[in-house]
């Protein structure tokens, strides 16, 4: 509660960042109509358009509540905040069903895709509001204390923690069967053209945060 109201801004900056990310997947702004004008409910993309609408909406809404003095408005506060936690989770599962759903892409079409982007983005969005607070603290504009902000980095070193282990989950799972596609596909990722980018994962968003939150 002491530190929601930041939280929410953030949280509104990145929403409206990741609408923004959906525009471009969209291939210009104009094409968003066709989305409204012959929907297909078979996409996860209108169902990422849907959710991302509905969570800043909800986000808005929550701000103004938090920042009224009207009586009651702390009661609405915690009536929006019940809605908010499941959309939130909804956001990140169908942006991860947008690549878990492509039957095609032996890496991608994966059961563990979604919960792997919602500890993902417990990981980034707690990442950023602790150094959102420490910028706050360090320009006295609002303040926190060290025992909560101690609390915050214990929870990222936790979430951190379940997201090596969903990679590890995943990895292991690709990797037992032996098959010719997986290897290629290891190969790539562990050796290939990817493997900057999977190893920087590892080492610079698991093992080197996980250690200094510790």
């Amino acid at each position: 509660k002491k530190v929601a109201l930041p939280a929410i801004l953030v949280s509104l900056i990145c929403i409206c960042i990741a609408g923004a990310f959906v525009l471009i997947d969209l291939g210009g702004i104009v094409r968003i109509l066709n989305l409204f004008a012959s929907p297909n409910f078979m996409s996860p993309l209108l169902w990422d358009i849907c959710v991302i609408t509905t969570y800043l909406i909800i986000n808005l809404i929550y701000l103004y509540f938090m920042t009224s003095k009207k009586p009651g408005a702390q009661n609405k506060v915690a009536i929006v905040s019940r809605f908010a936690l499941p959309v939130a989770i909804l956001v990140h599962s169908v942006t991860a069903w947008i690549f878990g759903l492509e039957m095609a892409r032996e890496g991608w079409y994966s059961a563990i895709m979604a919960p792997l982007f919602v500890v993902s983005a417990m990981d980034s969005g707690l990442a950023l509001l602790i150094l959102s607070l420490m910028g706050l603290n360090k320009s006295g504009r609002f303040k926190t204390d060290k025992k909560l902000l101690s609390n915050l980095a214990g929870l990222l070193a936790t979430c951190i923690a379940v997201d090596g282990y969903m990679v590890g989950c995943e990895v292991l799972t690709t990797a037992y069967p032996g098959t010719e596609h997986a290897n290629e596909l290891l190969g790539e990722m562990f050796f290939g053209a990817t493997a900057p980018f999977f190893w920087f994962e590892i080492i610079c968003g698991v093992i080197i945060p996980f250690c200094i939150l510790v």
